[in-house]
């Protein structure tokens, strides 16, 4: 038997006006988009914003729907509209805000892993990733990988035959 480790590094920010860049621009986005999501059961609201290469901006937030399970998060709302408006840029960076204040961010759910590492490989170049909830402290993420270290790559299928 060995034991093994694994150590993920991120910055906690105890203030948005801490963050370098556009990061604060990005932030203020998604927070006024959290007015957009539609809630209606959980009274959850997450935004999650992108920001494209190329610049461009693309919004998302949660969509609940009364029928189980059909609603969809707002982070797969986000990077699925991104690259369905612009499908040959890179997603440079993604915002997640939620409107409840807790002390840390709330971070995604399993499925918005994974899909947002299928499109981190699949464009091979990181997604850079801040989170933050109400007035809680912001993490950043320099990478996906980062918050899903042994995610189900595509790549497993190929190998089966």
């Amino acid at each position: 038997m060995i034991k093994k480790s694994l150590n993920i590094d991120y910055l906690e920010y105890t203030s948005i006006n801490d963050l370098e860049g556009d990061w604060l621009d990005l932030i203020h986005e998604a927070d006024n988009n959290l007015e957009n999501a539609y809630a209606p059961y959980s009274n959850f609201k997450v935004s999650a914003v992108c920001k494209m290469a190329n610049g461009h901006i693309v919004k998302g937030v949660n969509q609940e729907n009364g029928a189980y399970p059909s609603g969809l998060c707002a982070e797969r709302v986000a990077v699925f509209a991104a690259k369905s408006q612009f499908p040959d840029q890179k997603v440079d960076k993604i915002v997640i805000t939620t409107a409840d204040t807790t002390t840390v961010p709330v971070s995604p759910c399993g499925a918005c892993r994974q899909v947002l590492i299928e499109y981190e490989m699949t464009q091979n170049q990181p997604i850079e990733l801040v989170m933050k909830s109400g007035d809680s402290k912001v993490w950043q993420f320099k990478s996906v990988k980062d918050i899903l270290p042994f995610a189900f790559n595509g790549e497993f299928l190929k190998e089966k035959g």
